[in-house]
């Protein structure tokens, strides 16, 4: 009778045993895969691109201007839709544009086609040579809307999405430059001459920097 209440004990405690043991591997199974899982779905945030990009750039006939901020919205993996607002020797500059990239994620090579648009400036006055010598005179810069295309190459900076940039290309006047002479004597042919060259448009080169946006 001892030994069959010994054997009994025995089971029982083997059997309580086996149920931890069960209950352990149970919880130890539940909880693998949920931490895996939040793992992998930290791993998987960190690896989605952004859905957009914002930046500062600079350069010569730059769509932004001498100094401007741009917006870059993906529409897809090598679409994305550009605008962007700046300073300019024009007034204020805006522009918009279309790129294509030729590599997914926006990076490496990207054509891109658009239009800026220059407030131009009222009343500024400038020393310039006139038909009298030179002298200030008071000008009146009329708003100039440009066509631009250019080719852009974008690199990855540091281990997130943040890109550099650069980008060559060319702006053309959809119409002739407009400018009047508010007040002083009249402007030579080559002060004429010079104030149309530092007007928007011909050769683009230009460089900036932007950092990806994500979704909360």
């Amino acid at each position: 009778m001892k030994k069959m209440l010994f054997l009994l004990a025995c089971c029982a405690a083997l059997t309580a045993r086996a149920q931890d043991d069960e209950s352990a591997a149970d919880n130890t199974v539940h909880q693998l895969p949920q931490h895996h899982k939040l793992a992998q779905n930290d791993q998987t945030k960190k690896g989605i691109p952004p859905v957009c990009y914002l930046g500062v750039s600079t350069g010569l006939n730059n769509p932004a201007g001498f100094l401007g901020f741009d917006i870059n919205i993906k529409l897809n993996r090598y679409l994305t839709l550009d605008g962007g607002a700046g300073t300019s020797t024009w007034g204020n500059k805006l522009y918009a544009d279309v790129k294509y990239y030729l590599k997914e994620n926006q990076r490496g090579f990207a054509f891109a086609g658009g239009l800026t648009f220059n407030s131009g400036l009222e009343n500024i006055k400038r020393n310039m040579e006139t038909v009298q010598g030179r002298g200030i005179v008071t000008l009146s810069l009329k708003p100039q809307p440009n066509l631009f295309i250019a080719v852009y190459h974008y690199w990855t900076v540091g281990h997130k999405y943040n890109r550099f940039f650069v980008a060559a290309g060319g702006s053309a006047r959809i119409h002739p430059t407009h400018f009047h002479e508010v007040y002083g004597a009249p402007l030579t042919d080559d002060a004429s001459s010079n104030l149309r060259h530092i007007a928007p448009g011909g050769l683009m080169a230009c460089a900036g920097f932007s950092f990806g946006l994500h979704r909360m």
